[in-house]
């Protein structure tokens, strides 16, 4: 019978070795803060909380860790994940939950019980789901929301999926979609009491409008995106992948990278300061 999924921890603490487990830098932490972070997680993590007992095994977690490691060069074999439906809303199947403990971010990753059969609805497969929210964990210092669900949407194997999944930068604003779907009832409600309503049958329009705002910012996303991967790559060590280097920067440095010219992106990757830049030229960059 399959344990519950145990986190390896790998011995001593160079950039590389965590780096190969998910542990990334964030964009303003320095040695000291991050290495404390690692610390505080690995304690957290060997001590799965004892009012939890449904939790995710090693097999469980095997595809997703493959997929993670051939996409962005990481396996997050840390994280200890559970099934749950407790608190997650009827039409989302997992979760990253990020709690504080001592100062200390810590992702925790729920997915619903039906997953424990491989899928969910016969539509999301577990391996890529738990993928998904792996990303959001190893991006879990960033505060980076405009390509984080981008990245976690790359696990998908499903064009469809990678393209359109992030739709929704922040949670909030599928609860917003999803209110605003009830305006086209209501205008036909008020039908019955006013015929002629005038400016006011323009909130039946509501929820394609900000549809279509959405698909706009998205399309824009994908197509920054893009580009800065094509000039990422002629940065590259001859083995890194874009997509790995690209998972590893904030929001303002892919937008350099799709913008800048070739000099003043070679001054910037030479000229960065902080623990972050540090591993990334030593593993990424030329």
């Amino acid at each position: 019978m399959d344990r519950p999924f145990k986190p390896k921890w790998l011995p001593g603490r160079d950039l590389d070795r965590l780096d190969r487990i998910g542990f990334v830098p964030g964009p303003d932490e320095d040695r000291e803060a991050f290495l404390e972070r690692v610390d505080t997680l690995e304690t957290f993590f060997s001590h799965p909380s004892s009012d939890v007992d449904y939790f995710l095994t090693d097999t469980d977690w095997s595809g997703a860790l493959k997929k993670t490691e051939t996409l962005y060069g990481f396996a997050p074999n840390w994280i200890v994940a559970h099934y749950s439906d407790r608190r997650l809303p009827f039409f989302q199947g997992a979760a990253t939950w990020i709690v504080e403990r001592e100062g200390v971010r810590v992702p925790l990753i729920q997915l619903r019980t039906r997953f424990d059969q491989g899928s969910y609805m016969k539509i999301y497969r577990r391996e890529e789901v738990l993928a998904h929210e792996a990303v959001h964990a190893m991006r879990m210092q960033f505060d980076e929301p405009y390509f984080e669900e981008i990245f976690a949407y790359k696990t998908s194997s499903r064009f469809y999926r990678r393209f359109f999944g992030p739709i929704f930068m922040r949670p909030w604003e599928s609860y917003i979609f999803i209110l605003l779907l009830f305006s086209p009832i209501g205008v036909e409600v008020a039908r019955f009491f006013v015929p002629e309503l005038g400016l006011y049958a323009f909130f039946g329009f509501l929820p394609a409008l900000f549809l279509g705002v959405l698909l706009i910012r998205l399309f824009l996303s994908q197509m920054i995106l893009f580009f800065s991967l094509r000039y990422i790559k002629g940065f590259l060590q001859p083995s890194v992948k874009p997509l790995a280097a690209a998972v590893r920067l904030s929001d303002s440095e892919i937008f350099r990278f799709a913008f800048a010219k070739r000099e003043k992106l070679k001054r910037f990757i030479r000229d960065k300061k902080s623990l972050r830049w540090t591993l990334l030229r030593e593993k990424y960059f030329l």
